[in-house]
């Protein structure tokens, strides 16, 4: 019998799924991850401590429980648009540097935007560069570190940190590239003018590969490290939200993913290539498919934030609903749609009768129009479905997911029991299987099964409607004030 890995590396969370041949669930694991933040704008992780050591512990996990020279293939999946710069022997130079909350090339982010135009960056990387983009990210630590820039020999993403620790081999795939501006849509390569142009050494960004391409090998003394069979096979992967779309099997065009988690992140599988000012566009898992999405300044940070500062829960009575408070959730500044890093959290439509209940209230409802907000500029350049497939912790408050759809007008339907790393493990089994055998797999349907479905109340979609339109415009009225 053989089995297949998958991990996935996530903000808050590294999580396992161990499956066999007929994708029978064996193991699953889950670890915290300590975010690093010495300053407001400035986000990273210890890579060795939280991802390698994170890793083997996993592997210690399901060795414990199965043979791990069984384990035929491995997939990992993480937060896209993080690096970490590496010597030779990927050996970290630097805390990996987190995707866009953190802010710190906001300069830099300026400078090149300026340097090169909107007209330019659009037509070659598919936008302007904004917080989550990584060539930014690479020019502060130029210009910050010079010493390290000098000694690092890669920038590898955060998943293939592992991997590459795995099979000596530093690799980026394509979706993750794309979505951090990455790859010149015109060459399906680097930028290499703007690298060139500004000083940025070109062979330290690794070549790009598909995700279900293999990287490479477990080599012997990773298979030391981690128990695992020297020669085990391991398969790129991609960002956790694509993983997260292998997981519930929405990886054709059409397709609407959101994954509530600690940000809410978005995406739309499309046949063909298209920009949308403020969405990261690009690849999707396959060849010849594409994407637009990113991730939003809302989410489980934002609510978890509004809850310490309200300091006890209220239940969700309908009856209070819509509350009429417009909250712009930007703590961290704006990311999707707006990717602007000097955004600041507003309250809008405060009176003197309004309790705590009803921040309570708003708060999730901000998650709505934020969701609500998205929707609509995607629907400007490509047809969206009416069914939003959901994932992520965020789906556990029932109430919350009912008042997305009431706001939207979207069914939802809720996937749970399934992250991430279930993708990754389906994406390793791609080893031994063509995906159209494992969607036939019966425990591969069962698990993608949703395990609820949210229709909108349409009264009260019709009663959030004029609030919605107020919420669309708050942004662009007060953006000059930032």
């Amino acid at each position: 019998m053989h089995y297949f890995l998958g991990v996935d590396m996530g903000t808050s969370s590294i999580k396992a799924t161990l499956l066999d041949e007929e994708a029978n669930i064996l193991f699953t694991k889950k670890i915290a991850v300590q975010l690093i933040n010495p300053a407001e704008g400035i986000y990273e992780i210890d890579p060795i401590k939280t991802w390698w050591q994170g890793f083997t512990s996993i592997c210690a996990g399901i060795k414990a429980e199965v043979d791990l020279h069984s384990v035929k293939a491995v997939c990992v999946s993480s937060v896209c648009g993080s690096f970490v710069p590496v010597d030779q022997n990927f050996n970290p130079l630097y805390n990996a540097i987190l995707y866009g909350i953190d802010t710190r090339a906001k300069k830099q982010v300026a400078f090149l935007n300026e340097k090169y135009g909107e007209e330019y960056l659009r037509e070659h990387l598919g936008g302007l560069f904004n917080t989550h983009s990584v060539i930014p990210k690479f020019l502060w630590l130029k210009e910050n570190y010079p010493d390290l820039y000098q000694e690092c020999r890669y920038f590898v993403e955060s998943n293939n940190f592992v991997t590459a620790r795995l099979t000596g081999t530093a690799r980026w795939d394509f979706p993750t590239a794309a979505g951090t501006r990455l790859v010149d849509f015109k060459t399906m390569n680097i930028p290499e003018k703007i690298l060139s142009d500004n000083g940025l050494d070109q062979a330290k960004i690794p070549n790009f590969s598909w995700p279900t391409e293999k990287i490479g090998e477990v080599h012997h003394t990773a298979a030391a490290a981690t128990g695992l069979k020297a020669g085990t096979t391991v398969v790129l992967g991609a960002g956790d939200i694509n993983a997260e779309a292998m997981a519930i099997g929405a990886i054709n065009p059409g397709d609407l993913v959101f994954v509530y988690g600690s940000t809410i992140s978005s995406l739309l599988t499309i046949e063909r290539y298209i920009t949308l000012k403020g969405f990261n566009p690009g690849m999707s898992i396959l060849e010849n498919t594409y994407r637009l999405g990113g991730a939003s300044s809302s989410g489980a940070r934002f609510i978890d934030w509004m809850d310490q500062l309200i300091g006890e829960s209220y239940l969700n009575n309908r009856a209070d609903l819509p509350t009429g408070i417009l909250i712009l959730p930007y703590l961290d500044g704006a990311r999707v749609p707006f990717d602007n890093p000097l955004a600041k959290g507003v309250f809008f439509g405060v009176h003197r009768k309004t309790e705590k209940k009803d921040f309570y209230l708003a708060a999730r409802e901000a998650i709505g129009y934020e969701v609500g907000l998205l929707l609509d500029k995607l629907n400007s350049v490509y047809p969206v479905s009416g069914t939003i497939k959901a994932m992520g912790g965020l789906t556990n408050d029932q109430a919350l997911m009912q008042m997305i759809s009431d706001i939207t007008g979207k069914k939802q339907k809720v996937y749970k029991g399934i992250d991430a790393s279930f993708g990754d493990a389906l994406l390793a089994m791609t080893t031994s299987y063509s995906l159209t055998e494992i969607d036939q797999l019966v425990n591969v349907k069962k698990v993608r099964n949703p395990s609820t479905i949210f229709t909108p109340d349409e009264t009260m979609h019709q009663a959030y409607q004029p609030l919605v339109g107020k919420y669309n415009r708050l942004y662009e009225n007060l953006k000059e004030l930032f």
